[in-house]
């Protein structure tokens, strides 16, 4: 195996890589990534399973909560997809489940946090196919448009509500204003320089 786990502790853990070497140097490139990548997924699903709980019962909003036991589930992060068995909980009335490691984590969707910040940051530049186009190109990742599209609409949402709660301070101006000016389109406004009124073309 390319990569594998030599040794692993609470806070950290030790991967051992072995990258062959290709015939050409964009060969030998390739393959270090795929290793790098190998490694990184060892070390997500290490860093993710530490999220998770131990299994006891927990409380939510008044609720008594318990684990079914372990489910494994698959998450994407930016070196690959990672497969990881976790804790879900349920009350005893049924309904819907909770994971604690993905709160914990703060996962989105199913992407780690990074990864998410990566194709949210990609996709407010590039439309989906140059994302995934990216992606591939120069991250060794295949991934879905719409797995693109949703991620990146669900990190809006997130942020416009985040927003909600932010507050900013309001700029202190060296003068009083005396006049406010407003225009129909943005293109034309009449700026004042020193007291004398002079047309401005704003583009």
């Amino acid at each position: 195996m390319p990569a594998s786990i030599v040794s692993s502790e609470a806070n950290s853990v030790t991967i051992q890589i072995t990258i062959p070497f290709g015939t050409t140097m964009l060969g030998s490139e390739n393959e270090i990534q795929q290793g790098l990548n190998l490694a990184g997924q060892l070390a997500t699903e290490k860093a993710l399973e530490q999220f998770d709980s131990d299994g006891s019962p927990i409380e939510r909003s008044g609720q008594r909560w318990t684990s079914k036991g372990k489910d494994a589930k698959v998450y994407q992060s930016p070196y690959g997809p990672v497969q990881v068995a976790r804790h879900l909980y349920q009350t005893s009335e049924g309904g819907s489940t909770f994971c604690p490691l993905e709160t914990d984590a703060r996962m989105i969707r199913t992407a780690t946090p990074r990864f998410a910040k990566q194709i949210s940051h990609k996709y407010a530049e590039m439309s989906s196919v140059r994302v995934a186009e990216d992606l591939n190109e120069n991250h060794g990742r295949v991934v879905a448009r719409s797995f693109i599209q949703n991620l990146a609409d669900t990190v809006g949402t997130v942020a416009m509500a985040k927003e909600e709660d932010w507050h900013y301070q309001t700029p202190k101006v060296s003068e009083p204003v005396a006049t406010v000016s407003l225009g129909l389109d943005g293109t034309c406004m009449l700026l004042c320089e020193e007291g004398d009124a002079k047309p401005w073309s704003v583009r």
